[in-house]
């Protein structure tokens, strides 16, 4: 049954605005107008930190369209926990003008109505008149909008999930803050899907923070998704999960990586509501950014991130995230993230390539019952570069891989025919991994290899010929490190080049010879360059074809290949 408040929101917001008109003139009002402008203005040095997160707070709480067909969609945010948590982690730098103004766009909201979802989990506060009105549709006629009725319903469900299904802390109790002991969801007229605000912090050894949740009041507008009951509908269910998994994150850490927060948080929207994919609406800002580094976390490629959990579940189990949380109340992510996948014989650093690997094969290079099972729902990876011929020497990227983030760079074989050698020249002291897929156009061919003290990879492909392109992902498995250089070179070594000099002469006749008669060493960097007439064997016939070629005019090596 719903409950009556007295509603003190409308008079914050007011005060908010009247503070932000003051703000705005202490600025020469050339405020950033948008959220990433914000951003980048910061970054710039335009702007102080406590600038940028004061004009972000007023372009998420102060939205300026709020009716169905008008919401701009490139404003809307995905989620605003990470400006709620930036300013909490950064409260001391504000001014007393900025203090206030901030206080008003976070202080917890009081509303006309509540409702107690169906399991008792969650107080839903609404109001039905005003800015911040849900849609009044009652199809039961209970009194309760629907709308309310749908997000306590789909909170119960993501609830449910992450703690009775798969083990994690409950959300630190408030205390009663929101009336009683039940875990608070506000609907708010905002810029952005939804938001999860840190309360308090908990009594546990770590930094495990109560919180409360705003999420829209009527998603008008909001980018489509695929339930099939309805975008607003896909949206609501998407919120709940994304928003509770923050909560949830906030009984372990309140200080942790917010990559990771939100990279997870938008995975799991999938894990509970699978049918939405509301999530496929961020994924093009990781994959036309790969060289991005895994660990971002400005603008909005970290929703994109999502991909990362994806693949941890996909290639372990979905049991993997609950130990990485609770490693998390001690260590940063990627630590954390380590110490979780040591019971699986391996690190961060050994599956990064794989990872590289799994994000080449979606879109139309989907390769069906592997990798990503949704692959070909996903976009293409962006290709950094791309060449119609073979070989090419000291290709230098557009765009230089970050610290775990990597390049794709194509090569078309054209008519080279011989030992395809790519080799990877990076900078240092950052540790490198190349992977190479050959592909004949039925199946590829994978090779990969890591730098082991030292920036040079060479990756070697005997019978070039029998293939149409060559893609090269080369990689930075170091975190932390931006921008970094490297040289790749494509060389295709004849038939007969036995000693690896780059010809072919008398000397490599001589080297076939003493490997076969003097246990001399194996024709280098493969043993087909050896294999003179191509008959898969190395012995005295691939010498005397050698020799024939050489001095009596005879076929080139492997002339029938």
């Amino acid at each position: 049954m719903a409950v009556g408040n007295s509603s003190k929101s409308r008079i914050l917001i007011c005060l908010a605005l009247l503070f932000w008109l003051v703000t705005a003139c202490a600025f020469g009002m050339d405020e950033p107008d948008n959220y990433l402008d914000a951003e980048k203005a910061y970054l710039l040095g335009q702007i102080d930190l406590a600038e940028k997160l004061t004009c972000q707070a007023r372009l998420f709480f102060t939205p300026l369209s709020l009716t169905a067909g008008q919401v701009d969609q490139s404003s809307i945010i995905k989620s605003g926990t990470g400006l709620a948590l930036e300013i909490f982690e950064n409260r001391h730098i504000f001014t007393p003008e900025q203090q206030f103004l901030i206080s008003g766009y976070l202080a917890r909201p009081s509303a006309q109505y509540s409702y107690d979802s169906p399991a008792g989990l969650f107080r839903i506060h609404y109001n039905t008149s005003g800015p911040e009105a849900v849609p009044p549709q009652d199809d039961n006629l209970n009194s309760i909008p629907d709308y309310v009725e749908r997000i306590a319903l789909y909170g119960d469900s993501a609830y449910t999930t992450y703690v009775a299904n798969f083990g994690y802390y409950p959300p630190p109790s408030d205390n009663g803050q929101g009336g009683d002991d039940k875990y608070d969801i506000y609907l708010l007229a905002i810029s952005g899907y939804g938001v999860t605000f840190p309360d308090a912090a908990g009594d546990s050894a770590w930094n495990d923070y109560s919180s409360y949740i705003g999420i829209h009041h009527n998603f008008y507008g909001f980018p489509p998704n695929d339930d099939p009951e309805g975008d607003t509908i896909g949206a609501q269910k998407v919120t709940c999960a994304h928003e509770i998994y923050h909560a949830v994150q906030l009984a372990y850490d309140v200080h942790e990586d917010l990559w990771w927060m939100e990279a997870g948080a938008v995975w799991m929207e999938e894990v509970v509501f699978p049918e939405v994919n509301d999530n496929y609406n961020y994924l093009w800002l990781f994959y036309t950014k790969p060289e991005l580094a895994l660990t971002t976390d400005t603008g909005y490629h970290m929703y994109g991130t999502f991909i990362w959990p994806a693949f941890l579940q996909n290639k372990y189990d979905i049991f993997i995230f609950r130990p990485i949380w609770e490693a998390c109340r001690y260590n940063d992510a990627l630590a954390a993230i380590d110490s979780a996948l040591v019971s699986y014989g391996t690190d961060v650093k050994q599956i990064f390539p794989e990872f590289t690997l799994w994000n080449y094969y979606t879109g139309e290079r989907t390769v069906p019952g592997l990798y990503f099972p949704d692959a070909a729902d996903y976009p293409p990876v962006d290709i950094d570069l791309s060449f119609s011929t073979l070989p090419h020497d000291s290709i230098m990227p557009v765009n230089r891989p970050d610290g775990l983030a990597g390049n794709y760079i194509n090569l078309n074989v054209g008519n080279a025919k011989g030992i395809l050698e790519i080799r990877l020249d990076g900078a240092v002291p950052v540790q490198w991994v190349a992977t190479g897929i050959i592909a004949d156009g039925e199946s590829d061919t994978i090779l990969t290899d890591t730098a082991s003290g030292g920036s040079h990879i060479s990756l070697y492909l005997p019978y070039i010929e029998d293939y149409n392109s060559v893609t090269v992902i080369p990689a930075v498995i170091s975190p932390y490190t931006s921008e970094n250089d490297y040289y790749l070179s494509s060389i295709v070594l004849p038939y007969g080049d036995a000693n690896y000099d780059r010809s072919v002469n008398i000397g490599d006749v001589n080297y076939i010879l003493n490997y076969i008669f003097n246990k001399g060493q194996i024709p280098q960097p493969r043993w087909q360059s050896g294999d003179t007439n191509c008959d898969g064997s190395i012995n005295i016939a691939d010498a005397v074809y050698l020799l024939c070629h050489i001095f009596h005019n005879g076929p080139e090596p492997c002339a029938d290949r």
